[in-house]
């Protein structure tokens, strides 16, 4: 289906699991992107990322913003698939079938203690790098990336950054699968506190983050929360009249 002209697929987190292991197993490149209240907000002000949104494999919902907006706008999504509810459970499955992954994004620090603790957790963990390298230094970074060829390159800058740069490279990436996850790697790490089940399960993960980091998150939350909600009203109304 499509929300404010911006592609997102139907699938529950038990399908994605297949799908992206399917994905990292096959012949050719795939890319595989989020979209929540946020991303839908930065699409409607930045058309290149729309489009490379659109252009994507597949983008499922990893906010509930976007599984609400489904469900008022008449098309509903199963669930929210955010990529913490199920890494534990997927991680056990990359290491079963040896899947190798490369890790791009994040400060030097997080990246490299993520790697650390997925390897030491038993992952193909070929290699990684953080997010805040120079224009300059991309070429080696390919480079590097290619001759591990890894099965799985995360990738975790943030959007529409993340999405921009795999897909400037996408014809020079010697990958099975470009996976965008984010802040996964400050998750998985510690940096970040993962939001209490019991508030994910009902929606509340945005105030979670909104208490953690109030200074930084406040305008996406609460002002861009309420563009969000404005704008899906006058997207539906406008198809009505």
């Amino acid at each position: 289906m499509h929300i404010l002209g911006i592609k997102v697929n139907s699938v529950t987190i038990k399908e994605i699991k297949n799908i992206l292991l399917e994905f990292a197993a096959g012949s050719r490149i795939r890319t595989v992107f989020y979209l929540n209240a946020h991303c839908v907000n930065l699409a409607c002000m930045d058309n290149e990322y729309k489009a490379i949104l659109n252009k994507a494999d597949l983008v499922h919902a990893d906010g509930y913003g976007v599984v609400w907006a489904s469900r008022f706008l008449g098309e509903a999504l199963p669930e929210r698939v955010n990529i913490m509810d199920f890494f534990d459970e997927f991680a056990k499955e990359l290491i079963d079938r040896k899947i190798s992954v490369y890790l791009l994004g994040g400060t030097p620090d997080v990246v490299k203690k993520a790697g650390e603790i997925l390897l030491n957790a038993g992952l193909n963990i070929v290699g990684y790098k953080d997010g805040f390298f120079k224009e300059t230094e991309e070429l080696k970074i390919l480079k590097e990336i290619n001759a591990l060829h890894p099965d799985i390159l995360m990738v975790g800058m943030g959007s529409p950054k993340q999405e921009k740069w795999v897909f400037s490279h996408i014809e020079e990436l010697d990958t099975n699968l470009c996976w965008a996850v984010g802040s996964t790697f400050e998750l998985i790490t510690g940096d970040r506190k993962r939001t209490p089940k019991w508030m994910s399960m009902h929606g509340l993960e945005w105030f979670y983050r909104l208490c953690q980091q109030p200074k930084r998150l406040c305008k996406r939350y609460i002002y861009g929360s309420l563009v969000f909600i404005c704008r899906i009203f006058r997207y539906k109304f406008k198809k009505k009249s």
